[in-house]
């Protein structure tokens, strides 16, 4: 099993998401394959997918894989956020009789959830990508030179004191 491919991690994409019965793993491999660039763009990365094995390289870390299935999982709640939010507008139904009653779902709360959701999971995603790059970076420039000890020299008290220009060998 090759564990950075795109269709490796649509699947693992479909299993987390609960294996929603309206989304295929092709759909999904899809969006990898054509969001490659969005996750280079949000970890400055180099990633790219080879076009007839679908192989992503270099091999994604798992922090790294993490990161892109949370750009999935905000694309999947903006997806269903579209699809209520067009059904919000229509009137709400309750049926009663002696038997009992039948009401549809209010759809503003399953709107108002998804949005919550959504909320919760980009949030998460900012906090990953701050973490991803302040674990990977490094300075790029250190300023000073902390190897010259420094000497003081009580004659020197009323003159201008500088350690780098006052060297003593013992």
């Amino acid at each position: 099993m090759i564990i950075n491919s795109v269709t490796s991690i649509a699947q693992e994409i479909y299993e987390e998401l609960g294996e929603p019965s309206d989304l295929s793993i092709a759909a999904i491999a899809a969006w990898v394959r054509r969001n490659i660039g969005g996750l280079n763009n949000m970890i400055n990365a180099t990633f790219s997918v080879d076009s007839s094995s679908l192989e992503i390289s270099p091999n994604l870390s798992d922090m790294e894989k993490y990161i892109f299935k949370k750009m999935y999982s905000v694309y999947f709640f903006d997806l269903r956020i579209k699809s209520t939010g067009s059904l919000a507008a229509t009137d709400f139904i309750t049926i009663k009789d002696d038997i009992g009653s039948v009401q549809k779902a209010n759809k503003n709360e399953i709107l108002k959830s998804y949005i919550s959701v959504r909320k919760q999971e980009y949030d998460e995603l900012k906090d990953l990508v701050s973490q991803y790059k302040g674990n990977n970076s490094f300075p790029l420039q250190v300023a000073g030179d902390d190897t010259i000890p420094g000497v003081y020299d009580p004659l020197y008290r009323n003159a201008f004191y500088n350690i780098r220009t006052i060297w003593y060998s013992a």
